[in-house]
């Protein structure tokens, strides 16, 4: 009995015992499934599709695709060279020739790249004459080379180097139509006319196709004083390429020369459609359009010439010029403030003259017609008095004169160079956009 009671008093006290806790289950986070992975693009791929885009012009969508390649393949010379030929096209110039180093870093005999860099570096004929010279160390007599070599070195007036680079190519190569053509730039340049034509007439016979020979014979007719020879060998370029620039927009110089506005609007139009990176081109634009009193459109071209060239005098005298006939007095003034205080300037007396009658414009201007007045006179007029009928009479308008020029630079209508022309035989033998 005793143990019983001693049981029970044992159960009891467990029945009172504080209920032990669970601990919580914490119930273990489940990981998101990744998503999809896409598929990696071979690179060879890649590089398919950005030449197969280059072909459309799609210039965009090509850059796309080569960097993708690049960043894969980053000393592939092939495809950085394709780089800056696309940004080329996509107009940033400055990542072109950053390309195109590389390409030539990665691959020091790539000729497309050293050849398309010399072209860019137009403007640093020294440069460029060290940048072929190091590709020749690696690829001696190549002739493209030799004859970019020769033009370079022609821009610098090193007559007698570029001649002996020529030669170089003529010995190994004598049907170089190129090797031709920068003969015959050189011998111009010093002043044997006939002997340069002799030249592009060989280079013309082993390439019928070149727009640029005909282009060049008739800037050489042009130093002959030979207009119509010269129209005649322009108007065949453009026949046989209708996308030659240079070729239209000498035939725009020599409508200028004439005053034939409508005809060199015409041509420096087109010109500035296939190529509008020549500021000199843009200028002869201007001109022809405000020979055709539209000085809205002419400014619209002055601007460009200088956001191209800044501080172009020509440009900003005419742009002064039609801000004028535009009757922006202010703007006006202050553009040929910024005429007269270029470097450059030839007509300084004339701008500071149309300061001068600005000015007095601006502190007097003409007083204006009481409303009354005017309302009175027009209520005398009798109308019925007036002839009826539709013929008029001539304008009395002041006609220009056979003297008169719509800019006073005018005596300047070769905007391209010396010679009335656009001289484009240094940039033939470049090879653009080759592999």
């Amino acid at each position: 009995m005793r143990k019983l009671s001693i049981l029970l008093v044992i159960s009891v006290a467990c029945a009172h015992q504080a209920p032990v806790k669970q601990a919580p289950v914490v119930a273990k986070p489940v990981k998101a499934a990744p998503p999809p992975r896409l598929i990696d693009v071979p690179p060879a791929i890649l590089y398919k599709e950005s030449r197969e885009l280059m072909a459309k012009g799609d210039w965009d969508a090509a850059k796309a695709r080569i960097d993708a390649y690049l960043a894969r393949e980053p000393k592939s010379a092939a495809a950085l060279f394709d780089a800056g030929w696309v940004s080329e096209k996509r107009g940033d110039p400055k990542a072109a020739a950053d390309d195109y180093r590389r390409a030539l870093d990665a691959e020091p005999a790539h000729v497309g790249a050293a050849l398309n860099l010399t072209r860019l570096l137009k403007d640093k004929p020294a440069d460029a004459e060290k940048l072929l010279e190091a590709a020749l160390a690696k690829r001696a007599d190549d002739p493209q080379l030799l004859n970019a070599l020769a033009a370079v070195l022609r821009a610098q007036h090193k007559l007698d180097e570029a001649d002996a680079a020529v030669r170089r190519v003529l010995t190994r190569h004598p049907a170089d139509a190129d090797a031709y053509r920068n003969l015959a730039a050189i011998e111009a340049d010093k002043g044997h006319v006939r002997l340069a034509e002799s030249a592009l007439n060989n280079a013309r016979k082993l390439d019928d196709k070149d727009a640029g020979i005909l282009n060049s014979l008739g800037l050489l007719a042009m130093r002959r004083d030979d207009v119509t020879a010269a129209r005649g060998y322009f108007e065949q370029a453009t026949q046989l390429d209708a996308g030659f620039a240079p070729a239209w927009a000498n035939l725009g110089s020599i409508a200028l020369q004439y005053r034939d506005y409508a005809a060199a609007e015409q041509a420096c139009a087109k010109a500035v459609a296939i190529d509008g990176n020549r500021w000199e081109t843009r200028l002869a634009h201007g001109w022809a359009l405000e020979g055709l009193r539209k000085p809205k459109d002419a400014r619209a071209e002055y601007e460009k010439v200088l956001a191209l060239k800044p501080g172009q005098e020509d440009a900003l005298y005419g742009k002064a010029l039609a801000l004028k006939a535009e009757n922006d007095l202010p703007a006006a003034m202050q553009a040929f403030k910024e005429y007269v205080a270029s470097s450059k300037a030839t007509h300084v007396k004339e701008a500071q003259n149309q300061i001068a009658a600005i000015d007095l414009r601006l502190k007097n201007p003409p007083a204006a017609a009481p409303k009354a007045a005017a309302n009175k006179a027009a209520a005398a007029l009798d109308l019925s008095k007036l002839p009826q009928g539709t013929d008029t009479g001539p304008s009395i308008e002041k006609l220009p004169s056979d003297e008169e020029t719509p800019v006073k630079t005018q005596d300047k209508a070769a905007p391209a160079n010396k010679d009335g022309g656009t001289d484009n035989t240094a940039a033939k033998g470049v090879t653009v956009g080759a592999r």
